[in-house]
């Protein structure tokens, strides 16, 4: 292949003209399948990491769990991966290599319509205008298979081609000759090429690797993800009841600095029906015998409905301590400090 530090200014020819010279549509949707691959294992770690980093952390501090933090982790994770995709692309098609993993893979490099490597600014213009092919129906993706030089429409927003690095070497080489090699170059191009594998071909072989080699590695992600993720969730609706708490737990103190003895209801607190303090988790919250029970219920886990937290004064009035502990609900569900 031409070194490419040698700029060309010569466009490069037609598709019909030099049909093996750019990728077709469906080996380029091959080495998307190959990218999407790689990009997914990543973004699967990162979302694994990024939920040990943040959210247990979060529930050990008695922070809520609910469907709005939830949006929020997954809207917060979402520019990360728009900028881990445009780097991804962009430095791959910037670099030497001219291609991300899956282009390589197949033989294919990006360059702009001169056969020239493109520069960063240009692979993230490129990047950028795939958002623009998908939002007119995705017909900017199919354009590849229609135009000229096989370019998509973010391909001819960024000035960019899709081409068979063979290809490419091949047309560099011939463009520099002299006539008597260009006309040999025609004797050669009259006889038979040896067929290759369709594009449609490859598209099937990588999908059926991705079927057989990243459905495992997701279902092992996921067993290693979805139990830790469900612990999480169950510790963060039995700290939101842990959390009503406070209230009883600071009069039981008061009641029992002023009378020496331990309060026997919610109505000798002054405190409301235990089915009147309640939560998303929550069912009831009740005073008994200085002890504060914890009922869950309304849309907590099924696993957690029904079950109890108790929470006992420890000590006297000028040392006391409360105790956490449950008679129905499994350690690794509680809290740290219930354990």
């Amino acid at each position: 292949m031409q070194s490419a530090n040698i700029h060309s200014a010569v466009p490069l020819p037609d598709h019909r003209a030099r049909p093996q010279l750019f990728a077709g549509f469906w080996r380029r949707v091959a080495a998307w399948f190959i990218d999407v691959l790689i990009l997914g294992a990543v973004q699967s770690m990162l979302v694994l990491f990024s939920g040990t980093w943040l959210l247990v952390p979060w529930a050990l501090l008695g922070g809520g769990h609910g469907d709005a933090m939830a949006r929020t982790f997954d809207a917060g994770l979402q520019p990360v991966g728009i900028v881990l995709a445009w780097l991804y692309f962009a430095l791959c098609e910037a670099s030497r290599w001219q291609a991300t993993p899956g282009k390589l893979a197949l033989g294919l490099q990006v360059t702009d319509e001169y056969g020239n490597r493109v520069g960063f600014g240009r692979a993230s213009g490129r990047f950028f205008g795939k958002f623009v092919s998908a939002f007119v129906f995705c017909i900017g993706f199919l354009l590849a298979g229609w135009t000229a030089r096989k370019q998509a429409l973010h391909d001819l927003m960024a000035g960019c081609c899709v081409v068979r690095g063979h290809g490419l070497a091949a047309w560099q080489g011939e463009r520099d000759t002299s006539t008597a090699s260009e006309n040999a170059w025609t004797a050669t191009h009259d006889q038979p090429m040896a067929p290759g594998m369709p594009g449609w071909a490859i598209a099937l072989l990588v999908l059926g690797v991705c079927v057989f080699l990243a459905l495992p590695f997701a279902g092992i992600l996921a067993a290693i993800a979805i139990p830790a993720y469900q612990s999480y969730t169950l510790r963060a609706e039995v700290a939101q009841g842990i959390e009503l708490t406070k209230r009883p737990r600071a009069l039981i103190a008061e009641y029992i600095g002023q009378r020496g003895a331990l309060p026997d209801s919610n109505d000798a607190l002054g405190l409301p029906a235990p089915e009147a303090i309640h939560a998303r988790y929550v069912g009831s919250v009740r005073v008994a015998g200085g002890k504060v029970i914890v009922t869950y219920g309304n849309q907590a886990n099924p696993l957690l409905r029904g079950g109890h937290v108790v929470i006992s004064p420890v000590g006297n009035a000028a040392r006391l301590q409360w105790h956490c502990s449950s008679p129905d609900i499994r350690e690794d569900y509680l809290p740290e400090g219930c354990r």
